[in-house]
């Protein structure tokens, strides 16, 4: 029911329904494995969305911790839970905490995951993002082409994932002042973008970075 509530967007009396069910389940032993975990990650989720973001922290965090404690070898729900503690405190500027989580997340899945299945790129993704926030621009890359070499082992070459972290690879570049290598990405990327039906967006941005950096390169005589 509470599901029902927050996909038609009524979050607060999602909410309520979630805390309800919670209160419920805390008081039975028996809906500790999976009823318990359940209730605290819906009510993290709206209270993301809400932007409350100590609060969403909150509920995930004691979600890990309930999920290490009776099922610890349900690296999926886990892994999901610690990932959006990261993302709360991604959301509140506490980065180091943000990237603690990550790696956490990294390690598990590392240790734990498919070797068939992609499962750590969006971790390094936002560890990439993070490094770029604080201006670590090789820090930024390594994520960035261990994401790259991730996403080419389990996607088709013409993914639209593929060309976001070409792209992304250009953009470190560029700020190392690697400028060729940058819009060799760059162009990389747009081959990519152009065997993508739903990246139209992403496609004008990338010419658009391609025509500026060619012209600054000129200028510079590179």
């Amino acid at each position: 029911m509470g599901n029902l509530q927050r996909k038609q967007g009524k979050n607060n009396e999602a909410y309520d329904l979630f805390q309800e069910a919670l209160t419920i389940y805390e008081k039975n032993s028996s809906s500790l494995e999976a009823d318990i975990p359940f209730a605290l990650m819906s009510l993290g989720r709206i209270e993301y969305k809400e932007r409350n973001f100590d609060e969403s922290l909150n509920y995930y965090y004691r979600a890990a911790n309930v999920l290490k404690e009776v099922s610890c070898t349900d690296y999926c729900r886990i892994t999901d839970s610690l990932y959006w503690v990261g993302r709360n405190y991604y959301k509140k500027q506490c980065y180091d905490r943000a990237i603690e989580f990550y790696e956490q997340c990294l390690r598990i899945e590392e240790a734990s995951s498919i070797p068939e299945q992609l499962t750590i790129d969006k971790f390094l993704e936002d560890l990439s993002d993070i490094k770029q926030f604080q201006l670590q621009y090789e820090s930024s890359l390594a994520y960035e082409l261990n994401c790259l070499l991730m996403r080419e082992k389990f996607l088709p070459p013409n993914h639209q994932d593929i060309g976001e972290s070409l792209s992304n690879i250009g953009l470190c570049y560029k700020h190392l002042n690697q400028r060729k290598l940058a819009l060799d990405y760059y162009k990389r990327a747009l081959v990519v973008y152009e065997q993508c039906l739903l990246a139209t967006d992403d496609r004008w941005t990338i010419e658009s970075k391609i025509e500026e950096l060619s012209i600054e390169i000129n200028q510079l005589n590179i």
